[in-house]
C-alpha cells in the first residue's frame, strides 16, 4: 500500500533541504580556506591552490542551484490523486517479485522512504515517458521487464 502523496512529498522537500544545506556549508568552508590560504602562500602555489577552489565552489554552486530548482519543482507538485499516470503521480509498480514505488516529479534518484525503496523521477525520464497517460490495472513493458500498475496516487 502506498503512503499518502503528501508525506513523499515532505520527505523529498526535507531531503532537498538537507543537500542545500551541505552544499551551502560545503562553499562557506572552501571560502574559509581560501581566505586562509592567501595569507600564507605566494606565487604559482596561491594561483594554483586559488583556481583548484574556485572550481570546486563553481561546481558546488551549480548543484546548489539546481537543488533550489528541483524543491520548487517538487512545491508545485499537488497532492490530489490521479486517475492516470501524470506530473505529480506516485505510482506502485509490479513486476514478479519487484514492487518500486515511483513518485514522478523531479530527478531525485533513489531514496529510501521508511525503509522502502523510493524513484524520484522526472517525466523526461525514460521510465517517466513510458508511464505518462497509463491508468491503474495497466500493464507495459520497459527495458524487456513486464511491470503492471498495483496503485495510483
Amino acid at each position: 500500500m502506498l503512503p499518502p502523496k503528501k508525506d513523499i512529498k515532505t520527505f523529498c522537500l526535507e531531503s532537498i533541504d538537507g543537500m542545500i544545506s551541505e552544499f551551502s556549508a560545503s562553499i562557506k568552508e572552501i571560502q574559509l580556506g581560501m581566505f586562509e590560504e592567501t595569507k600564507s602562500s605566494v606565487g604559482d602555489k596561491f594561483e594554483t591552490t586559488r583556481t583548484q577552489y574556485q572550481r570546486e565552489i563553481e561546481r558546488l554552486t551549480i548543484q546548489l542551484a539546481n537543488s533550489h530548482t528541483t524543491k520548487i519543482c517538487i512545491l508545485s507538485m499537488g497532492d490530489s490523486k490521479s486517475l492516470a499516470v501524470g506530473e505529480g503521480s506516485l505510482i506502485q509498480l509490479k513486476s514478479g517479485t519487484n514492487s518500486p514505488m515511483i513518485y514522478l516529479a523531479a530527478a531525485m534518484g533513489n531514496l529510501k522512504f521508511n525503509g522502502q525503496s523510493l524513484h524520484v523521477i522526472s517525466l523526461q525520464s525514460p521510465l517517466g515517458i513510458a508511464l505518462i497517460g497509463r491508468k491503474k490495472g495497466d500493464s507495459f513493458k520497459f527495458n524487456t521487464i513486464n511491470y503492471s500498475i498495483e496503485e495510483l496516487q
